[in-house]
């Protein structure tokens, strides 16, 4: 793990190879627990390098449960997906396909009229584990949990051609989603330094005075006293000022 934190692959390895039981069936959910920790560190190199040591979880079948999957697509990893399909395929649902830009899967998740047509829409939340419906407060799943969970994954993987059809088909872009507590999209984008995502939300709309569920802070406060990233708390003020004057 320290390894994986510090980026020293040649550490890893060595560590793995010294400790060969590491590798057995009994340590499955240990590196299960190594790949989420080189997924949240976009080491993909990692993942590669456990792979090549033909690990026990290769062989579990079905896979154990991990959030390797979510974590990459919540925090703009999609790179890492071909490597961790090797162990969990992408589940065939509407967030997934958002997510990895596929518009015309995201198409066929709606009827003639326009409307959702997801089925049982237990099926949709895969990427999003229960602790993190818990997290955003949502009971039972609706429909719109699913277009906003969608929109908020292809919003964050800069999948914009995707993010505007499901806007035209109901999604909220003031949407109260976020990885772990009630906030917005764009509260979510500030830890990524994601701009451009940004904009894209701006330049449609988004509500720049929603505020988070913990701090009651809007995404501009997030920038200046979470983030401390004095740079984008004042991209963000600009933005709204501009768009203010814009809008009169």
């Amino acid at each position: 793990m320290r390894a994986i934190h510090d980026g020293d692959l040649a550490a890893f390895v060595r560590g793995l190879q010294r400790e060969p039981w590491l590798l057995g069936e009994g340590c499955v959910g240990f590196q299960v627990g190594l790949i989420e920790r080189a997924t949240l560190r976009d080491r993909g190199e990692f993942i590669t390098a456990l792979l090549g040591l033909d690990p026990a979880l290769l062989r579990r079948q079905p896979p154990p449960r991990s959030q390797a999957l979510e974590f990459a697509l919540t925090y703009a990893k999609p790179h890492l997906i071909p490597v961790l399909s090797r162990i969990w395929p992408p589940p065939d649902d509407l967030p997934h396909a958002a997510a990895m830009g596929d518009l015309p899967r995201v198409k066929q998740w709606f009827d003639e009229s326009g409307a959702p047509a997801l089925g049982d829409l237990q099926n949709h939340f895969s990427c999003a584990s229960p602790q993190a419906r818990l997290d955003l407060q949502w009971g039972e799943p609706t429909a719109q949990h699913v277009l906003d969970t969608a929109l908020a994954l292809s919003v964050i993987n800069r999948h914009f051609e995707v993010a505007d059809f499901l806007l035209e088909h109901g999604a909220d872009i003031n949407t109260p989603w976020s990885s772990h507590e009630p906030a917005s999209i764009l509260h979510e984008l500030v830890f990524q330094g994601n701009y451009e995502s940004m904009r894209f939300l701006i330049d449609r709309g988004i509500d720049m005075t929603i505020n988070d569920y913990r701090w009651n802070a809007t995404a501009h406060g997030w920038a200046l006293y979470a983030a401390k990233d004095q740079k984008m708390a004042q991209w963000l003020e600009e933005a709204e000022r501009q768009r203010e004057v814009g809008a009169r």
